[in-house]
């Protein structure tokens, strides 16, 4: 664009030239061509500067996607600078594409600029709120990944020499957020914005623990674990100099947060349990809904609605309990499932070779209702030590995209006890094919989705498709055993009931006792358990809505579409059109759906994809 200006410049300046020196007029001349940028190129530029900027300002996410240029960071996500950045750059991308003529471009384009356009006014908004003022909690958090990241597990890579001086840098600006969260919430204080009491408690155990110089220590595993990349003289170096940060900086960086909370943070906590009693909560908590759900969906609708899915699933467990020739009511049914030893592993190799058995069988049935599998491959492998306990029972870690470490599937093979036989098909199919693997690496492996799709998440739709996938054991021929299908459906009651409390917590003014009552009254749960689940929706709200919200939103999806399309309907098609643009906000999967419905209502019937055999 530069050179264009320069030529205008240098014919203005000749014509005028030739105008003092009483020239005759010049010819007229030839009129400079006019550059354009095709709408699909302009938005594509979009595209891709955010994701950059995004990179950038996030480098634990640009770690996580395997872009290694940002690992000597940790973004400061606490701070002043960093919320006004990030804002920025929601707002100015927003400006962009609303000067983009959207009716120009083709539809594969527009969905993008669609779920672009969604992602970043959900962002803006979000802005309203200060959750900046509430950055430690006992589930999640920047402590939390940041002592994952020290294992080595996870988006930290601990390969090469460079990786080890990349992680030390990321150890001091741990530092800062730490003191900016701490500013924080003395901020909070101020404002009336603090966590519940009990939360604050919940999280003082993990706090120390990190903080503790001990040998098993997560922070120290680098230590005993340097790859062969690394050579005796940078291992000497390195193991001095990490072990200096790791005694000076980061232990004394944890003992100081826990400090903080239990002294000075703890005695002002509130004692109330919902969001919805602070300042703006009741349209924090809205958002919320929306936003965990990307639907229009509000917290009064979403708690009747996990009320109705609550008798709903309750029903089919008492049919499946019938299947199994048990006479009684479901409570007695839940406790003969957790005493009778029929039901539980009695060594790890037994419980490991239950998920290694499944694969060959649902590999074959899948292309019975996929015409497309990844390419891409997944291990199953034993849960290291460090990691049991803060994970779920089958866990599922995708490949990093630098291809240097595979899909695994980490199965906990601790604690027999509650490792029930049962409950094994359906993590199978949530983790596995046709769950979380099936989905994330047909997204991964679409190179031609822009890298805000390609490698983004969409939790309500990841984590409803995940379920969704599980309840498709019965076409696959995984739920011939009642017992499997009873095991699917108490997980299924489960995300129900949390949909009830969350929503009763947050947005109807439920006490913490409430909740637990209530989770205690409709299945047979121990109290800590009950306790967990209460605390994790007062810690994290409306996080545990997606999955209830998402899985049946795909539900209804398939349940119009074979109802409107009758004989048309073709399984494999349908979720070949379902996956195929990666993850998105489940009110535009709908729209794109309906869209699809109308087209094979109106096309000639054609033959459906061939299915492709599962690949090695």
């Amino acid at each position: 664009m530069i050179w264009i200006g320069r030529l205008l410049g240098l014919g203005l300046a000749a014509m005028a030239l030739s105008a003092c020196n009483h020239a005759a007029p010049p010819p007229p001349a030839a009129q400079l061509p006019v550059l354009t940028i095709k709408p699909r190129d302009h938005l594509n530029r979009i595209f891709e500067r955010y994701w950059e900027n995004r990179l950038a300002l996030n480098p634990s996410q640009a770690s996580a996607v395997g872009d290694r240029r940002f690992d000597a960071h940790l973004e400061d996500s606490a701070s002043p600078g960093y919320l006004a950045d990030s804002l920025a750059l929601e707002r100015g991308a927003l400006a962009e594409l609303a000067s983009l003529p959207a009716d120009k471009l083709e539809t594969a384009e527009r969905l993008s600029y669609e779920i672009f356009k969604a992602g970043r006014e959900a962002a803006i908004q979000g802005y309203v709120y200060p959750a900046e003022l509430l950055p430690v909690n006992q589930v999640a958090g920047v402590p939390q990944m940041f002592a994952q990241m020290g294992t080595g597990f996870g988006i930290q890579r601990f390969d090469t020499a460079k990786d080890y001086d990349d992680w030390l840098s990321r150890i001091d600006d741990f530092l800062t957020w730490k003191d900016q969260a701490i500013a924080n919430m003395r901020e909070g204080i101020r404002r009336g914005y603090t966590l519940p009491r009990v939360i604050v408690q919940r999280s003082l155990p993990p706090l120390a623990a990190w903080s503790q110089d001990r040998a098993d220590n997560p922070f120290y595993r680098p230590l005993r674990n340097f790859s062969t990349g690394v050579n005796a003289a940078d291992r000497e170096r390195l193991g001095a100099r990490l072990t200096a940060a790791i005694k000076m900086k980061v232990l004394p960086a944890y003992r100081e947060l826990h400090d903080f909370m239990r002294n000075e943070y703890m005695p002002v906590a509130r004692s109330s349990a919902g969001l919805s009693l602070l300042p703006m909560g009741v349209d924090w908590y809205a958002f919320l809904v929306k936003r965990e759900t990307t639907t229009t969906m509000t917290p009064d609708q979403v708690h009747v609605l996990g009320l109705s899915e609550v008798e709903r699933v309750r029903g089919r467990l008492l049919a499946a309990m019938s299947q199994t020739g048990f006479s009684g009511n479901l409570n007695a049914f839940f406790g003969f499932l957790a005493r009778d030893p029929r039901f539980y592993f009695t060594s790890e190799d037994e419980l490991l070779n239950a998920y290694r058995d499944l694969k060959p069988r649902v590999a074959a049935a899948a292309t019975n209702l996929f015409a497309y599998l990844p390419a891409a491959d997944f291990e199953i492998r034993t849960m290291e030590d460090v990691r049991r306990g803060s994970l779920p029972a089958a866990y599922y870690e995708p490949a990093r995209p630098d291809r240097r470490h595979p899909a695994v599937l980490y199965v906990d093979t601790s604690d027999l006890s509650g490792r029930p036989r049962f409950e094994v098909p359906g993590m199978y199919l949530q983790a596995a094919v046709p769950g979380e693997h099936l989905q994330r690496t047909l997204q991964f492996e679409r190179r031609d989705l822009p890298r805000f799709r390609r490698y983004g998440d969409v939790p309500p739709f990841r984590e409803g498709w995940v379920f969704y996938a599980e309840g498709l054991g019965d076409e696959l021929g995984i739920f011939a055993d009642p017992y499997a299908r009873a095991g699917m459906l108490i997980g299924e009651l489960r995300r129900a009931l949390r949909v009830v409390v969350d929503t009763g917590i947050n947005a109807k003014g439920w006490s913490r006792q409430q909740g637990i009552d209530y989770l205690q009254s409709q299945i047979p749960i121990a109290e800590a358990e009950a306790i967990a689940e209460v605390e994790r929706c007062m810690a994290l709200p409306g996080q545990v809505l997606g999955p209830a919200v998402g899985e049946l939103k795909f539900r209804q999806i398939r349940a119009k579409a074979q109802a409107s399309l009758g004989y048309r309907f073709d399984v494999r098609a349908f979720h070949t059109e379902l996956l195929k643009d990666g993850a998105m906000p489940l009110e535009l999967l709908e729209l794109k759906m309906n869209g699809w419905i109308k087209t094979v209502q109106t096309s000639p019937p054609v033959p459906a994809p061939q299915p492709v055999p599962p690949q090695s």
